[in-house]
């Protein structure tokens, strides 16, 4: 059972330059943090590089993540691999705006779950949708009747379109535009 507690790491640690800390994460972890992923089998490797006044995690995680299809809802399985640092300082009160996050002072600790899945919602495309042709075909089909219904065309009808039309609409065309077109000319 993962514990969130498992994430801290103690700032006031004197020791705490060049500690590797390692990390596997599964479906509990994202049950626990509200977002998109809902499952998923991680690794993460965490190194603090550098201590001071400005603490340096380094942090790589990599793994499987599940999320829905944004196309057809369906459980999509991807690829995830990030480094990515996070620059960590003491202060009078926590913040995370800006590029360092600031730790009270008073507790002394970092939790790294949250960061560490921000991490990797941040790796993922933009848009999460299957290959071409490997979407769900029953919601796929739906979709497209739902489309169809809302276009107004059913299928069977087909609209034809022949020169006469074009000349008769060219015709017809706003005294505005002609006004335009002599100006253009």
């Amino acid at each position: 059972m993962e514990k969130r507690n498992s994430y801290r790491i103690d700032l006031l640690d004197s020791q705490l330059k060049g500690k590797h800390f390692e990390y596997v994460i599964g479906d509990e972890f994202f049950e626990n943090i509200e977002g998109l992923i809902h499952r998923g089998q991680l690794h993460s490797i965490v190194d603090c590089v550098g201590t001071g006044s400005i603490y340096k995690f380094v942090i790589h995680t990599e793994g499987v993540v599940i999320v829905p299809c944004d196309r057809c809802l369906a459980d999509l399985e991807l690829r995830i691999e990030t480094t990515d640092e996070l620059s960590v300082k003491l202060g009078d009160n926590y913040s995370d705006e800006g590029d360092c996050v600031v730790v009270s002072e008073a507790e002394g600790y970092l939790d790294l779950a949250q960061f560490i899945y921000e991490f990797v919602a941040l790796s993922m495309p933009i848009s999460c949708c299957h290959e071409p042709g490997k979407c769900d075909d029953t919601m796929m089909e739906e979709l497209s009747r739902h489309q169809t219904a809302r276009s107004g065309f059913d299928g069977d009808e087909v609209q034809e379109f022949d020169n006469d039309d074009a000349e008769q609409s060219e015709s017809e065309i706003d005294p505005r535009w002609a006004a335009l077109k002599k100006l253009k000319n």
